[in-house]
């Protein structure tokens, strides 16, 4: 009756493979049969409500066929968790199937019974920019989706595998179009890029089709991490050679881009001053990490706490920006310093106002 997700991801007979990143004809889900009798579960209508019905249908409009990947969370993060413990213990089905999957394929049968999932759109076929090839969007799968949006998905898999996937690139570029390469990728992101820019879930998500597309040619010309290592000894050498960081900075329309002392990028020299600091104290961080929605970046990330510059503070527009990303902090539970150029004028201001990340 229940099956694990694994089985979504079937052998594509049709493209003569295996993996669901090699596949552009056929739909990477599988079929998922109802089984409508599911829906009548007592021990979660027993505590099943109508914002649980609401949610099974906002998912659905959020997520399209795809929707059951994120319901079972959604489902947990609204309902007391003392309610999931106690169905779990009485449900006899959850002594014989793993829990997520039984609440899972509950959901799907309500919103089946429901008649929710009648409102998901047929996946449309499309012609890939990259390669030229038609695919079909349900053929994509969900980590990608992700990175795209459910209603950008312009590009095929197998192209975006070879710009996205960590192991991907050409292990036998010449030093001179690794060299290339970069100054290529340098000038499309307008800023120094870092070395595994493509495999974050947010590289690309803000980004327009033109904006991807014109990325996405470049990547796939990219070299291997372990060749850029062969050639230039390390990712900042060969950025240096290839003129990006003369001087260990770049200037652009933005700020000036520069190298902290532990290699992240920064994009303005206030950002390598708060970066150098961390890093000369042995403060393990982390830069750019986004935010839990909204689609922010926090500068930087110090065991979950958020510690942000806000460089332009009095302009009307940042300082709405400004706003959104605290009230985002207190809303989901994230300590968040916040810093402005006036804690920056001295080492031991700087030193005062993010003391709270040694502890």
């Amino acid at each position: 009756m229940f099956r694990l997700f694994r089985h979504i991801f079937d052998s594509d007979n049709e493209e003569h493979t295996h993996s669901i990143y090699e596949r552009r004809k056929r739909s990477a889900y599988g079929n998922l049969d109802e089984d409508l009798s599911l829906s009548k579960n007592k021990h979660i209508l027993k505590w099943w409500s109508r914002d649980h019905d609401r949610l099974l249908s906002e998912t659905i409009h959020q997520h399209q066929w795809v929707w059951y990947w994120y319901i079972v969370d959604e489902i947990v993060a609204i309902t007391p968790e003392e309610i999931i413990e106690v169905w779990k213990k009485k449900d006899p089905l959850c002594s014989t199937y793993d829990w997520y999957n039984v609440l899972m394929y509950f959901a799907r049968s309500r919103a089946t019974r429901l008649g929710l999932t009648k409102t998901i759109r047929k996946p449309k076929w499309k012609h890939c920019p990259l390669c030229g090839r038609m695919f079909v969007e349900d053929s994509v799968p969900v980590p990608y989706i992700e990175r795209l949006g459910i209603d950008q998905l312009d590009f095929c898999t197998p192209c975006l595998a070879i710009c996205f996937n960590q192991s991907s690139g050409d292990s036998t570029l010449s030093k001179k179009r690794v060299l290339n390469y970069l100054t290529d990728l340098a000038d499309v992101l307008q800023q120094v890029p870092p070395q595994n820019f493509g495999e974050g879930k947010d590289d690309f998500i803000d980004l327009s089709k033109e904006e991807r597309l014109a990325i996405f040619k470049v990547l796939r010309r990219k070299p291997t991490t372990k060749r850029v290592k062969e050639l230039f000894g390390s990712w900042l050498n060969a950025l240096i050679q290839a003129g990006i960081l003369e001087d260990g900075t770049r200037r652009t329309a933005r700020g000036t881009q520069c190298l902290a002392l532990d290699g992240h990028v920064c994009l303005s020299l206030a950002e390598k001053t708060i970066d150098d600091f961390l890093f000369k104290h042995s403060i393990p961080h982390e830069k750019e990490v986004a935010y839990p929605e909204g689609g922010f970046r926090a500068d930087f990330s110090v065991n979950g706490i958020f510690i942000e510059y806000f460089g332009l503070k009095g302009d009307p527009e940042y300082d709405a920006k400004t706003r959104k990303k605290q009230r985002l902090c207190k809303k989901h539970g994230i300590e968040l310093i916040s810093l402005y150029p006036s804690d920056l004028t001295s080492l031991k201001k700087l030193e005062n106002k993010i003391s709270s990340v040694k502890r």
